[in-house]
């Protein structure tokens, strides 16, 4: 099959994160057709990965591994009423008791189905998780009524409003953790299982590993993030804590030792092939070393946090899909995670005070807001979108018709190329919600900037 038609049969396949060399071989494309918003199209429906092991589609899949003694469980879907419809397929689908429950981290679409195990769990069940994983869940729960306003800009379908929400699978404790550096061995029902505990992962520090050896099959939760391959989310804008890239390389390397014939993410598709794995797999993990490399080498050449942003990029041999993840916001992450959030720009910064508390002096030193507007259209009409937005951030204070226009402007540009370039989901969700805002504020002709 030659390079063109074995493009025209991945895309009609819908796996645009596959190409065929002329010899056969699978090579890694810059870029998948999935983004996460497609997670909320899939229905939940059990298929087979191999004669004993189920994948239980969803927004956050479950996966049921079948044994003469019993079963086990890898993930327990998302915290709505589709972990309801996965259990009542995987109790039709189980050839026995639910022996181990497997989460490979406390992301809410990975343990939101736990408390509907909460009486096998009790009657003897084993939960397993990363030893990091009740420490991960303190950070998604406690703050949770903070983080909720932030996640409703990008996932507006999925946020629960009420504050009597039943989170209690945050408040659950595996009955066996797994330790870095100590992997749980077990055999049931002749089946050989390992469960590896990395330092960090695509999404936290509390992502486990599950090894079938015989079988060759790697289940991953989200240790590469959401779309396979991509650059990994090393910092997502919605907000938690870092991800080490220096652990995140480590973690690929243990994949490739261990050398998976069928490697299984939660979301999206089951990736078959020991050779494409193993491309795969090195690109995204060469990808994450060149940012930090090229991180450091530019911190130590002196350069600014900003201009490292605009200027590492990834090279043709290791692009990737940067539908979720983002190379420019993972330099960003990288340059804290090492030196934290001062830097050095300006020693007001280590006080309380913040840069907007002088923005009305500058809407009045510069005549006015739409004096501002004015001077954001002349970027505009340079190309320069983000020099506008800044002033127009600025001006807003004021919120006069023209700050807001010109303000709608600037949005639509970033968002056409946004959409155009990385099509990263977080950029343009958020975008998408300020454009809308302003908009909205257009509209209503208050000019309140809380409207």
């Amino acid at each position: 099959m030659g390079v063109f038609a074995a493009w025209v049969y991945v895309l009609s396949m819908g796996l645009a994160s596959l190409a065929f060399a002329e010899d056969g071989v699978r090579e890694v494309a810059p870029d998948v057709v999935e983004r996460v918003d497609d997670l909320q199209k899939l229905p939940v429906e059990a298929s087979p990965i191999n004669d004993f092991i189920y994948k239980i589609e969803g927004q956050g899949a479950v996966f049921l591994i079948n044994t003469d003694e019993g079963a086990v469980l890898v993930d327990t879907g998302f915290d709505n009423e589709q972990s309801v419809l996965q259990k009542k397929i995987i109790d039709e689908l189980r050839t026995g008791p639910v022996r181990k429950i497997i989460v490979t981290h406390a992301h809410q679409d990975h343990s939101g189905g736990l408390r509907h195990w909460l009486e096998e769990i009790e009657g003897g069940t084993e939960f397993v998780g990363h030893q990091r994983y009740g420490y991960m869940s303190r950070h998604y729960l406690e703050p949770v009524a903070f983080l909720k306003k932030r996640f409703k800009i990008l996932y507006p379908n999925i946020v629960v409003d009420d504050p009597a929400q039943d989170r209690s699978y945050w408040e659950m404790r595996p009955t066996r953790e797994v330790y870095v550096g100590q992997d749980y061995a077990f055999t049931l029902g002749g089946v050989d299982f390992r469960v590896i505990a990395p330092n960090n992962t695509g999404e936290g520090e509390d992502g486990l590993l599950l090894w079938l050896p015989e079988q060759k099959i790697l289940f991953v939760g989200d240790l590469f993030g959401t779309l396979y391959p991509m650059f990994p989310n090393l910092y997502t804008v919605r907000g938690e804590k870092y991800r080490d890239p220096l652990d995140y390389v480590d973690a690929m390397n243990l994949v490739l030792e261990l050398s998976p014939e069928i490697l299984v993410p939660t979301h999206f598709h089951v990736i078959r092939g020991k050779d494409y794995i193993r491309s795969s797999v090195t690109v995204m993990r060469d990808a994450v070393q060149y940012m930090w490399d090229e991180t450091i080498r530019g911190m130590n050449e002196g350069k600014t946090v900003w201009q490292l942003m605009e200027e590492i990029q990834l090279p043709p041999e290791l692009e990737l899909s940067q539908g979720h993840g983002k190379v420019s916001w993972s330099v960003r992450a990288a340059w804290e995670l090492l030196v934290g959030w001062y830097n050095y720009e300006s020693v007001a910064n280590l006080y309380h005070v913040p840069p907007s508390a002088v923005y009305p002096d500058l809407v009045e030193l510069a005549g006015g807001a739409d004096a501002l507007a004015d001077r954001a259209r002349q970027h505009l009409q340079r190309g320069e979108a983000l020099e506008a937005l800044r002033l127009l951030d600025i001006a807003a204070v004021a919120e006069s018709e023209a700050v807001l226009r010109t303000r709608l402007a600037a949005l639509e540009i970033l968002l056409r190329e946004a959409r155009e370039g990385l099509n990263n989901y977080s950029e343009v969700g958020f975008l998408r919600a300020d454009l809308e805002a302003t908009r909205a504020k257009l509209q209503e002709g208050s000019g309140d900037p809380d409207g």
